[in-house]
């Protein structure tokens, strides 16, 4: 796996949305925030494609076609994602992947953007970076614990406040994401999990869909082959109709049962406003509750 080169002060970031639209206003303050801090922003045209009242961001064409722009240009030495929601699934296969290879540069989103996150680092050999997107910039308590990492000066990622299901340390590279859209990539879409750290969050889902999630990539033998698992936050999950029955804790006790590999629950990240930046494809350390690059 290729390391991008540090993103540094005065260097150029692009962004496009390869998911549901943003607001003018998100985009701009995020704009605003990312500039005082140093950096040079431009916002691709496409970000601001919307049909109103509806999650609309352009077709998958005009997404792909963004996105190569920003690959293309030289300059733009970062990719962040405008915001999540949806339909990041459906650009992945317009990518030109050999195009992305000879252009290494950071790619950073999150949720949605699952898919677009690991189908680079498995089709294009480069660690992306599974983080705050533009419109959770001016909201996310860690961005300048997250600009430290992007820059290559933060070697330590803390997860305080974890439950530690299962004690012990792993080394290996970092795999996971939104479980509900990583558990609809296709294999080549993402890396190997034989001996990946793992980590998985989720929002707004009912409980029998995450316990069908972890039952598919477990029945795959994606637990089994991993060296360690880690789950973050699963926000306001749903429970409609009949009761399930099984707090999220008995859904991941039940499908990480009999596993020998290290395992955390409930660590700080997700959908909540903490959201340390994992590099998808970059070989790290675990001990007890801290990653280590």
């Amino acid at each position: 796996m290729k390391n991008p080169a540090p993103l540094r002060k005065g260097d150029l970031i692009g962004v496009m949305a390869p998911s549901s639209r943003i607001a003018p206003e998100d985009l701009e303050n995020a704009a605003a925030l990312l500039s005082a801090k140093g950096y040079e922003i431009f916002l691709h045209p496409q970000c601001y494609i919307s049909k109103e009242a509806t999650q609309y961001a352009g077709t998958p064409a005009q997404k792909a076609e963004a996105f190569h722009d920003l690959v293309r240009n030289p300059d733009i030495k970062a990719v962040f994602f405008a915001t999540g929601g949806t339909r990041s699934l459906n650009i992945i296969d317009l990518i030109d992947y050999r195009l992305v290879k000879k252009n290494p540069k950071i790619y950073m989103g999150f949720s949605d953007h699952t898919a677009l996150l690991n189908a680079i680092a498995a089709r294009a050999d480069i660690v992306t970076y599974h983080g705050p997107t533009m419109k959770r910039v001016t909201k996310n308590p860690q961005i300048d614990f997250n600009l430290r990492l992007l820059a290559g000066e933060q070697k330590e990622i803390p997860l305080g406040g974890a439950i530690v299901a299962r004690s012990g340390g792993a080394k290996g590279y970092l795999l996971g994401g939104n479980l509900t859209v990583f558990r609809a990539l296709a294999e080549k879409d993402r890396l190997k999990a034989k001996g990946a750290i793992l980590f998985f969050e989720d929002i707004n889902e009912e409980y029998t869909t995450v316990e069908r999630d972890l039952c598919v990539l477990r029945r795959a033998g994606i637990f089994k082959d991993a060296a360690a698992i880690i789950f973050g936050q699963f926000t306001n999950m749903k429970d409609t109709g009949t009761p399930f029955g099984m707090s999220m804790h008995d859904i991941l006790a039940e499908h990480t049962k009999g596993l020998n590999t290290p395992l955390l629950i409930d660590a700080p990240f997700g959908h909540d406003i903490h959201l340390p930046v994992f590099p998808i494809g970059q070989r790290v350390t675990l001990k007890d509750t801290t990653l280590f690059l």
